[in-house]
């Protein structure tokens, strides 16, 4: 089905937070029209970074990055080396 799933945890509803699998991120954007306020923004497009994930339920969902936590990421880095070595960090 799919590959490279990393676990996670995401904060979806009142804090709560639910089991998930990260399938990936990518740049979300859309158009708006100009602010109605006098001095107010210009019609345009906004854009910001979201994640998408697989919940336990079976559900595939689009949440903010931010509310995205890996689940043992310290095992995560371990799998990686640095060239620069890690006395200088």
């Amino acid at each position: 089905m799919m590959e490279n799933l990393t676990p996670c945890w995401v904060y979806r509803k009142q804090g709560k937070r639910e089991k998930a699998l990260l399938i990936g991120f990518f740049q979300e954007a859309w158009t708006h029209g100009a602010s109605i306020s006098i001095g107010g923004f210009p019609a345009g497009q906004s854009a910001r970074p979201s994640a998408v994930v697989l919940l336990e339920s079976g559900d595939v969902d689009t949440v903010h990055t931010a509310s995205v936590t890996i689940d043992n990421a310290e095992g995560l880095f371990e799998q990686y080396a640095w060239l620069d070595g890690e006395e200088d960090a």
